[in-house]
């Protein structure tokens, strides 16, 4: 990531860039990577309005995370969905604003790891103010504190190939901003958020299967910076 990062300090101000070409991977690989045995607090976890269904099934990301974290909380706007999680046995899990839980009693004294926020930002009316939000819980609890997002990534050529061949929007609902590589970074950047590692991933564990693995080594490889989803692990820059 070195060589990228370089390349971008150089570079970000051209009118276009190079996009990192790396390995697709599937995001359930590396947040295995970069989370296990680690103290977790995972915000926007109950996959709201699909919470029932997941839990259900033992489909929930938050579900999955528990599997190789040392500790795991929770935090969801969602009431609802939070009070289906407890009904399926997940502990540690609270309602509260992403914009303002810096201040949350249930998380002032405690010192995570790793801040997860997957699929979050994009449903969000300020983006900004939510990374503000998590930088000041950071600088308050653990300055050394990491944070991985995930977000859809606008160039994914799945969606863009069937929205013009069939004259159709596809996009979730509830979405409120759609990032690509160098937008979601120049936001980052704008909160004093440090990108040390990237990655152009897709949703589920598909790429960890035979057939996957086949496909990212032909059709995808062509394309990878068309992948679904966009992976940052970042930190906060030192003041």
């Amino acid at each position: 990531m070195e060589e990228f990062n370089k390349y971008w300090e150089d570079h970000k101000n051209d009118y276009s860039i190079k996009l990192p070409k790396r390995e697709i991977k599937s995001r359930l690989v590396l947040f295995e990577k970069h989370l296990k045995n680690k103290k977790v607090l995972h915000i926007g976890c109950s996959d709201w309005p699909d919470t029932e269904e997941k839990a259900k099934n033992k489909n929930l990301l938050h579900q999955y995370l528990a599997n190789f974290t040392s500790e795991l909380y929770g935090l969801d706007s969602s009431e609802e969905g939070i009070g289906i999680m407890k009904k399926y046995g997940i502990k540690n899990v609270v309602v509260g604003d992403i914009y303002d839980f810096y201040n949350d009693k249930n998380f002032t004294e405690k010192k995570f790891d790793v801040l997860v926020v997957s699929e979050v930002i994009e449903h969000l009316l300020n983006p900004g103010l939510a990374l503000e939000s998590i930088e000041k819980y950071i600088l308050k609890t653990n300055p050394g504190c990491e944070i991985i997002f995930t977000v859809p990534n606008y160039h994914n050529f799945f969606f863009t190939f069937l929205s013009g061949l069939r004259s159709r929007e596809i996009v979730h609902y509830d979405h409120k901003f759609y990032f690509s590589y160098r937008t979601f970074r120049n936001l980052l950047e704008s909160y004093n958020y440090r990108v040390e590692d990237f990655w152009f991933v897709t949703y589920g564990a598909g790429l960890t299967k035979t057939k996957g693995k086949i496909l990212s080594k032909t059709a995808l490889w062509f394309f990878r910076t068309m992948a679904p989803y966009l992976y940052f692990k970042c930190s906060i820059k030192n003041i």
